[in-house]
């Protein structure tokens, strides 16, 4: 048993470095472990940074689009009360077009009958001055030739003259 146990110890003598390089293992993965912990820890603080800047920013876009929306509420109220206000305009302009149409279209009517009428005074009117102005054609050609009164007339002081 003698060379089993000196081979043993043997082992056992050589064995002396595992502990240490065992330790200084753990030392290491401890570090390691340690600065991967700071490098997380730094990663969180800037994301939270970050997160705080695009908290900050979705914010003031929110807020934005907000104000925006009531803008846009208060331009589609203005653009109904615009749009009731034309119709009712367009309305009025139609109503007082067809009257004014109607009233035009009784004028002309007007007109019109007043120009038959007229039409009608200057046919008569007409007719009787050709009438007159015949009867004094007339008139005159029997004073010329003094087949009328008045040729009797002359005829007596015309032979009392001699």
């Amino acid at each position: 048993m003698g060379s089993h146990t000196l081979a043993l110890l043997q082992i056992v003598a050589d064995a002396a470095w595992v502990g240490p390089t065992v330790a200084i293992s753990l030392a290491v993965i401890a570090l390691s472990i340690l600065a991967a912990a700071i490098a997380v820890a730094i990663a969180a603080l800037r994301l939270s940074s970050q997160a705080r800047k695009i908290s900050g920013l979705v914010d003031g876009l929110q807020d934005d689009a907000a104000q925006a929306l009531k803008a846009v509420r208060r331009l589609t109220e203005q653009g109904q009360d615009l749009m009731v206000l034309v119709r009712h305009e367009a309305g009025a302009f139609a109503q007082t077009s067809r009257r004014v149409r109607r009233k035009l279209v009784r004028g002309v009517d007007r007109v019109e009958h007043k120009l038959e009428d007229l039409e009608t005074l200057y046919d008569v009117v007409h007719g009787e001055v050709e009438d007159t102005a015949l009867d004094v054609a007339a008139t005159l050609r029997s004073v010329r030739r003094g087949n009328g009164m008045l040729g009797r007339v002359r005829r007596v002081l015309a032979a009392g003259r001699a």
